[in-house]
Parts: C-alpha cells; structure tokens; sequence
C-alpha cells in the first residue's frame, strides 16, 4: 500500500513537472517569435542589411502606414520584454524557471524511470521501453550548470526586472536610470531559457525543442509584409481608384439621361 501511494506521489510530481515545462514553452515560443519580428522590423530598414534602395523603400511603406505598423513594431518590443521578465521572475505566486528549477532540486527522488514510465504510458509514448532503458534523469551536476548559467547572466536578469518594474508595468513618477540591456544580453537571456528547459526536460523525459527555425521563419514573415505592401499595395490601391472612377462615370452618365 505504501508503495503504491510513493508511486502515485511519483506520478503527480513528474507530472506536475512537465505541465510547468509545457506552459513556460509556450510563453518562451510567444516571447522569442515577438523579439525576432522587432528586429525583423528594424533589419527592413537598415541599410547594412536590407541594401540602401531597399532600405529606404520600406521605411517609405512603414511611414505609409506608421499608425499601424510603428505602433505594431513598439508593442512587439514591449511584450517581448514584458513575457522574457516574467519568465525569469521569482515570485512565490508565478510560474517562471527559477520554480522549475527549485521544484526539480526539491523532487529528485520522485522524479524516477519509474515515474518517467507511467507518466508517458498515459501519454501513449511510443518506444517507450526503449525509452525507459536510457533514462538518465537529472543529477545535481545538471542543477549546478542551471545556476551557474543563470549567475553569468545576473546583470542582465537585473537590469531587465528594473526596466519591467519601473518603466513597462508600472508608470513609475520616480523612475531610476534606464537600464542598457543590449542586444547581445537579450539573445544570451533567450539562448539560456532555451538550454536550461531543453536539458530538464532532455533528461527527464527524452524531449527536446529546437528552436533554430524560429528567428529564420519570423524575420522572412516580417520582411514578406513589408515587401509586399511595397510591391502589391500600390496596384491595389490603382484597381481601387479605377473601380471607383468607373463608378462616378457610370453615375453620371445615368444622371444625364
């Protein structure tokens, strides 16, 4: 009986678990493609990259429609720092890493081959006891490289909560310095969320996300919108012309009889 009772405690912590890993993926999956469409909207119109001509063609369309597209470009930039703060944050009360990270260190005897079995023959895994024959599990080494990844970046963690806090959630009258987070931090803080959950779940349960695609399909998106308001919009906006005179004539032609 009490065996049985370990192995159901065994089952709803390794669920648990992986129900955490899954929601923060998700939120990972929203706040990474948001980062990549900011610089996909800056890279149209850098020159450096896109080419002069081209550049200069795709700030025209972005000031054509800067009510939409400028105010889309500065909501993108602040909810992908807005969702990266609350994936790194400490609060009891959320759902971030560092929770998933004190759950696993707290729950390392539960979470077992035996609990990695039953959890994925509820999910009809297949190759499952090939499966379970190579479970490793995550070892105290695996949570010492988790901190060690998480002390290395400790300014920027800071920096970013300071600019969450005081100047995207808050309309704070007494605001402290604007904290420099520099692009090679964001991509350090995006890349590090990315190993810490894929070698969690890697080791306690044989799965892993790539996330390589992400950055590639987002900015090609981007950089299709921009250019086919640059290329298409203009003989959409004459066939609407057109369509309209044709109207005014064939009004006025009526009128006259």
């Amino acid at each position: 009986m009490s065996d049985q009772i370990h192995n159901n405690k065994e089952n709803t912590e390794f669920k648990t678990l992986m129900e955490y890993t899954k929601i923060l993926r998700s939120g990972y999956f929203n706040a990474l493609s948001a980062f990549y469409a900011y610089e996909g909207m800056l890279e149209v119109g850098d020159p450096n990259i896109a080419g002069e001509m081209e550049a200069m063609a795709n700030v025209a369309v972005l000031n054509n429609y800067k009510n939409f597209l400028l105010i889309a470009k500065e909501s993108m930039r602040v909810y992908f720092f807005i969702e990266l703060a609350k994936l790194f944050d400490a609060s009891d009360q959320s759902l971030h890493i560092n929770k998933i990270v004190n759950f696993t260190e707290s729950n390392l005897r539960s979470l077992t081959a035996e609990a990695f079995k039953e959890y994925n023959q509820s999910q009809g895994r297949v190759f499952l006891a090939s499966l379970v024959e190579e479970f490793r599990g995550v070892a105290h080494s695996d949570l010492l490289e988790i901190k060690n990844m998480l002390n290395v970046n400790e300014e920027a963690l800071n920096k970013l909560k300071i600019y969450r806090d005081k100047w995207l959630a808050h309309n704070d009258i007494n605001k402290p310095e604007l904290p420099a987070i520099t692009k090679e931090e964001l991509h350090s803080l995006f890349d590090v969320f990315g190993k810490i959950v894929n070698l969690i779940t890697g080791k306690l349960n044989s799965e892993s996300t790539s996330w390589d695609h992400i950055e590639r399909d987002t900015k090609h998106h981007t950089k299709m919108v921009i250019e086919y308001l640059r290329r298409f919009e203009p003989y959409r906006l004459e066939e609407i012309e057109n369509m309209f005179h044709g109207d005014i004539k064939g009004i006025s032609v009526g009128n006259k009889y």
